[in-house]
């Protein structure tokens, strides 16, 4: 079913899009179809991660259309669009468009990227429609389901898993708005107490002295730092060493290193 995934993605975004002054709305559909929901949900993750992060004005609207004996799954957006000869080009890994007035992009440019491997993988046609400056529409093709889904729910067990985080509290740092937000928002959802900062200095403040119980770090943030340097000055400055884990994009080599005080 996916109403399931389009709640989540609604839930993830919707703060981040409202910050921005953006008109943020999910269609709710009743179709089910054919796919795997876990790698289906990376993809819409990452094409409405890209309508946030590119679009200034206006609004994006995450739908579902009938056709061809599918089902279409649309993520439009009123952004800065994509010029016809850079339509190819944005599925290309490490590719970022410069809006303009920008110095420079952000992100690391491998969202389209994996976005189109990931189609390929499930067999979902891929579809971009955009014009430059007036904003873009990616699609995907899913099969309908043939017979009502099967039932996914988790195992008993998984909601007490889940309700051990209730009242924990977790740092997260990272200098994307929408990451920040989004990692955020699940986190509260599973009953977390949460400080998401986009600096060391940020979070260090708000911790006031506290140890908290998970750290959540981007590895390359502002300023030329890194997210083993934040980690780790956060546990020195607790005083223990506080299990954290690092999140990136980034595939280069020679990041290994110890985190947080011998």
């Amino acid at each position: 079913a996916i109403k399931d995934i389009l709640s989540r993605i609604e839930t993830t975004f919707a703060d981040a899009a409202h910050e921005k002054g953006l008109h943020f709305r999910v269609v709710a559909s009743s179709a089910c179809v054919e796919s795997d929901p876990v790698l289906l949900e990376r993809i819409l993750l990452n094409l409405v991660s890209n309508a946030v992060r590119y679009t200034s004005t206006g609004g994006i609207v995450v739908g579902c259309r009938r056709m061809r004996g599918g089902l279409r799954i649309d993520v439009c957006d009123s952004g800065v669009g994509i010029a016809q000869d850079q339509q190819r080009s944005v599925f290309t890994e490490f590719y970022r468009i410069k809006p303009d007035g920008l110095q420079t992009a952000d992100g690391l440019g491998l969202g389209l990227a994996i976005v189109e491997r990931l189609s390929m993988l499930l067999q979902h046609p891929l579809e971009l429609s955009s014009v430059r400056g007036r904003g873009s529409r990616f699609s995907i093709l899913l099969p309908l389901a043939g017979s009502p889904p099967v039932s996914i729910s988790p195992p008993e067990q998984l909601p007490i898993q889940a309700g051990a985080l209730s009242g924990k509290l977790v740092v997260v740092i990272d200098n994307d708005p929408a990451v920040l937000t989004g990692t955020e928002g699940l986190l509260a959802s599973w009953g977390c107490r949460v400080i998401a900062e986009s600096t060391p200095s940020a979070a260090s403040a708000a911790l006031a002295g506290l140890a908290p119980d998970l750290i959540i770090s981007d590895l390359h943030l502002g300023g030329g730092g890194t997210g083993t340097e934040a980690i780790g000055r956060l546990c020195a400055e607790c005083g223990k060493a506080v299990p954290a884990f690092i999140i990136t994009g980034d595939i280069s080599t020679g990041q290994s290193g110890r985190i947080g005080p011998e």
